[in-house]
């Protein structure tokens, strides 16, 4: 295999087209057989096969610096940095991040999972290499989608000005989880669509080859393409920025790639190279269906129950819910399938909107429509939530603008790491005044919840993981939840454990244990994060020794925090102890439960904890 003699990305440069086109299928083998395996993003590495070959053969990377927009397509790049031997152990446990990772190689410049922070990264990186008088390159990966992100808007309309030596590469493939939508997705389209440009560019080419090469024939091209452009592209966003526009570019024609990439490496001015992809290329089944392969579960290693999804079920919610209320409406940022509206988008078109990779613009675009008497609910997953901070704080809190936002994936995300962890929405968001935030602990207080938010008249966030342990019960079947009401589950004397979401169930299972020890505990489904129960707390606190939050969430900022802060405040002097993450960057990994192994968050470790807290526990 070529892969195996291919210990760092400069062996690439001895390398004929012909065998850089047998690594190109050699890789897309590997990539396709490991995430049908392991799990992982496969449609948008399929795709970058040929352009992350050719973007090593022509630069030199880590001098040169790779920028990758997102990452989720950079498993080819580390399968050519020295990462072929762990490649196996891809989103596996102390195994190979599915993202960019600094810490796996000097290749790999940021850990970035979220869309839109190339540009501006690069630029300071640009002008840092300015300041110091370095002649490397900068090179971004920037995928179409990531152009509807405000913040690749605010980085583009600062290249002019900031600097001369850029090359920003725009992998256009169309789609970015779900087709790509809005203004920004058609102007593309039409760049590559215009028969009439594209004859004139060839006959451009074909004409100045009959004459000598050289700095002359170079100046007449670019001057001829300048021309061609106006005369058919009325206004050429990316030039109108300030970058030389070039392309489109087919992005699986490695000699095509090299020759415009070895242009860039020689051309002054920003430069952008437009290059065509396909998703799922080289694979047929993916190739066709894009979005449903953008992410790959891992394969089951044993027969296991049908799985839930609390994303389903909001999409059966959400239907009933519209059905009988004329005023609700829907809103997604790029993630319609995976969190639940795909299957109501079609029933309700013009009421159901994904507005693209822009997540801080979803919520401010909910707060326009709460305004004018709709109830919104936006279903966006709780780490790319944390985009639209400034939005929900002076945009909806602010304004007391009554809305759902159901934050999907909170908790682990755990074969995606740190870039996908669920695990700081409370402490973002819970200290807004006048919002509302729940947890359920299952299916059935999903829907209650669900359903109830209609009724408080506030905004309100729902936070929940990914999976339901049950299916669903019968959605008709809901009850209402009265506003900050926790849920007594069983009433003890001497340890009081608070918990929130999935910890409930440890936290009933955990009441045999202490009773073999003689020990007598009350067990709260916390339900409200804020507002508080305050008239239950006050009640029951001040009768136990000892008070525990469980949550699945940092302890920073947490339900512990809030809870010690009222308590603080209230006058209630019950010691207590969260228990939840640490505050650090929790890594990935095999399944949740490697990783409450290791931060000590199973049952068992739990246990040991509280008991030992107990003993050691202020009289």
């Amino acid at each position: 295999m070529l892969l195996e003699t291919l210990k760092d990305p400069t062996a690439l440069k001895t390398f004929s087209h012909r065998q850089l086109t047998a690594l190109a299928e050699e890789i897309r083998t590997l990539v396709y057989t490991t995430v049908t395996k392991n799990g992982g993003h496969l449609a948008s590495n399929l795709g970058v096969v040929e352009l992350s070959i050719a973007l090593h053969y022509v630069f030199n990377s880590p001098r040169d610096a790779l920028v990758w927009d997102v990452s989720h397509q950079i498993y080819t790049h580390k399968l050519l940095t020295g990462r072929y031997p762990f490649f196996h152990r891809l989103r596996q446990t102390e195994g190979v991040s599915g993202f960019s990772c600094p810490d796996e190689s000097e290749h790999d410049l940021f850990t970035t999972g979220h869309a839109g922070t190339a540009l501006s990264s690069a630029l300071g990186l640009a002008k840092a290499r300015d300041l110091r008088g370095g002649n490397d390159h900068i090179i971004i990966l920037l995928g179409d989608a990531s152009m509807t992100n405000g913040l690749t808007l605010e980085a583009l309309s600062n290249i002019a000005s900031t600097t001369q030596r850029l090359i920003v590469i725009l992998n256009d493939n169309g789609f970015s989880i779900a087709p790509n939508v809005g203004a920004i997705a058609k102007i593309l389209s039409r760049l590559i669509q215009r028969p009439a440009y594209a004859k004139c560019k060839r006959l451009g080419k074909s004409f100045l080859n009959l004459f000598p090469g050289g700095s002359t024939c170079i100046s007449a091209l670019r001057a001829i393409k300048r021309r061609v452009k106006s005369l058919f592209l009325p206004s050429s966003l990316f030039e109108d920025f300030g970058l030389r526009y070039w392309g489109p570019v087919d992005g699986h024609h490695l000699p095509d790639l090299i020759y415009y990439l070895q242009c860039c490496q020689k051309a002054s001015g920003p430069i952008l190279l437009h290059v065509k992809t396909q998703k799922g290329h080289g694979i047929p089944d993916v190739a066709t269906h894009p979005e449903k392969f953008h992410s790959v579960a891992p394969q089951k290693t044993k027969s296991t129950q049908p799985t839930f999804t609390y994303g389903e079920l909001l999409g059966k919610c959400l239907e009933s819910m519209m059905e009988k209320d004329p005023q609700v409406v829907a809103i997604t940022a790029a993630m319609a399938r995976g969190t639940g509206l795909a299957s109501i988008q079609n029933k309700f078109p013009q009421r159901v909107w994904d507005v693209g990779m822009a997540e801080a613009h979803a919520v401010t675009f909910a707060a326009g429509m709460a305004k004018s008497g709709f109830f919104p609910v936006c279903a966006i997953y709780s780490t790319f939530m944390q985009r639209a901070v400034d939005s929900f704080f002076h945009d909806v809190a602010l304004q007391g603008l009554p809305m759902l936002i159901c934050m999907d994936r909170s908790g682990l995300s755990c074969h995606d790491g740190p870039t996908h962890h669920g695990l700081f929405d409370i402490a973002l968001f819970a200290s807004a005044p006048s919002v509302i935030c729940v947890q359920p602990k299952d299916s059935q207080e999903w829907i209650d919840l669900f359903f109830s938010a209609r009724q408080w008249k506030r905004p309100v966030l729902m936070r929940y993981p990914r999976e339901c342990p049950q299916p669903w019960p019968p959605i008709r079947d809901s009850q209402f939840i009265p506003l900050a009401h926790a849920e007594v589950l069983e009433k003890g004397r001497d340890i009081c454990l608070c918990a929130l979401g999935p910890m409930v169930d440890i936290a009933q299972a955990l009441v045999a244990r202490f009773s073999a020890h003689g020990l007598s505990v009350t067990v709260i489904n916390m339900r409200f994060i804020v507002p508080l129960d305050e008239v239950l707390l006050k009640k029951i606190l001040p009768q136990h020794r000892l008070c525990v939050t469980l949550e699945d969430h940092v302890v920073y900022g947490g339900l512990g925090s809030i809870l010690a802060t009222w308590m603080a405040l209230s006058g209630i002097h019950t010691p207590l102890y969260p228990i939840g993450w640490p505050n650090r960057w929790v890594e990935h990994a095999n399944c949740d439960e490697d990783l409450q192994e290791r931060y000590g968050l199973t049952e068992q470790k739990i246990f040991q904890c509280i008991l030992e807290r107990w003993k050691t526990r202020p009289t």
